[in-house]
């Protein structure tokens, strides 16, 4: 029997030249800081008895690559069409600072402030809940203010402060972002037997990507099922943005949470109204036998409306899709390895008169599918405190860019009784 040739991996190694060990020195400093905190869990979960609960949470990341990942700018998927942001560097990936507070048995709040990059502070939670005493019908709550909406776990917690450093192409397609929006949501979870079963709708103002300023309300629903090992969840969320702006590819503009002004034509920027519907479905398996999770996820954006610039109109229908699979191993208490694999598409069309230049001032012409695969080990150094090291490519029409990360993130917080 002859044995399989060994890969030849084109990923390069980390090298901690200079630059890098001093970053990485750093890192280990911000851990050493955090030693003495309480052990924190990120989650906008609230105290179980009335009480408070602070915390606080920082991801920095270096990362190495040749050049600009395809991933920085995404073209071709008619998102904001900022320049978006290079990470090749040492950087503060995100940070939040959060406050939760139970009232009562059914009163509860939550507030998060975060920062990432060097984009200024921003509120990213603030909201009120009330909790109806759990009945015959299931445990049921009513939720105001600013949230993320619910789209299952395996969505709601891939991106900032995940296991690992960039967020999925597939959630920067669908929503630009985390999607975190103003509005009311309904929960609801039940139980028959093994089976547990959660159910939220939402309503929206629906002004964050795909939606815009000025645009209507924006329902949503999440429904999800879970058995022993495994969960499975799926959602939908509709859209009427009237004017969402995004800039033409040959702009330079820098990396903004806004998208351009469309309340009246400008150069430089493209205006989409009409229809926009966000779906997606997740599995996992989280073993209670082994220290092994497995997910997979898929995101659809389906955009239909007209296009319209300076330089005219067009009709315009989109399909933006995509999805990743993801493993994760820990191998010891302390250590964790993982690997993630990615893929998004794009299907879109333009008809009319003008159809041809708004498509190459969109960057529609040469849309090409973009991959990314990554492989991650991660050291828990103490309860509060991993630090992970991550290598992987992406690759897009027909070019493969190699990166390589180091990251250290820290999370601490305190809780105690009501006042």
């Amino acid at each position: 029997m002859t044995s399989s040739p060994t890969p030849n991996w084109p990923i390069p190694l980390l090298r901690l030249d200079g630059p890098l060990r001093s970053r990485l020195a750093l890192a280990g400093l911000v851990c050493s800081l955090s030693l003495g905190a309480w052990a924190h869990e990120e989650s906008t979960s609230v105290p179980d008895e009335p009480g408070w609960r602070l915390g606080a949470s920082a991801a920095l990341a270096d990362v190495r690559a040749s050049r600009a990942l395809p991933s920085q700018k995404m073209s071709g998927y008619l998102l904001r069409g900022d320049s978006g942001v290079d990470r090749r560097d040492s950087a503060l990936e995100h940070a939040v600072l959060e406050a939760a507070w139970r009232i009562s048995p059914q009163w509860s709040s939550y507030v998060a402030v975060g920062q990432h990059d060097s984009d200024p502070a921003h509120t990213e939670a603030a909201w009120v809940r009330y909790q109806w005493a759990p009945s015959a019908t299931g445990a049921w709550s009513l939720q105001a203010g600013r949230s993320r909406p619910q789209l299952g776990p395996v969505m709601t917690q891939a991106g900032h402060m995940d296991r690992f450093s960039l967020m999925p192409l597939a959630k920067r397609l669908a929503a630009d972002g985390d999607g975190i929006d103003d509005g009311v949501q309904v929960s609801g979870q039940r139980e028959w037997g093994e089976w547990t079963a959660n159910m939220d709708a939402g309503l929206w103002q629906g002004r964050t990507f795909p939606g815009s300023a000025g645009a209507a309300s924006a329902p949503s629903v999440h429904l999800g099922l879970a058995r022993g090992d495994w969960r499975a969840d799926a959602f939908v969320a509709w859209f009427r943005p009237e004017g969402r702006g995004s800039l033409v590819q040959s702009s330079t503009g820098a990396h903004t949470h806004n998208a351009p002004d469309c309340s009246s034509l400008q150069s430089g920027v493209l205006c989409f109204a009409g229809r926009s519907q966000l779906s997606g479905a997740s599995l996992q398996w989280a073993s209670h036998d082994w220290p092994v999770t497995a997910q997979a996820a898929y995101v659809q954006r389906q955009d239909e409306g007209m296009l319209r610039s300076v330089n005219g109109l067009a009709d315009h229908t989109g399909k933006n899709q995509g999805g990743w699979l993801q493993a994760l191993w820990q191998i010891t208490p302390d250590w964790t390895v993982g690997a993630r694999s990615e893929r998004v598409r794009a299907q879109l069309a333009l008809t009319g008169a003008g159809a041809s230049l708004l498509a190459q001032e969109a960057g529609l012409t040469g849309s090409a599918p973009l991959r990314r695969d990554t492989a991650l080990l991660s050291w828990q150094v103490h309860p509060l405190v991993s630090l992970s090291a991550e290598t992987g490519r992406e690759q897009q029409g027909g070019q493969t860019i190699h990166f390589s990360s180091l990251r250290a993130v820290f999370r601490i917080s305190a809780a105690g009784p009501a006042f």
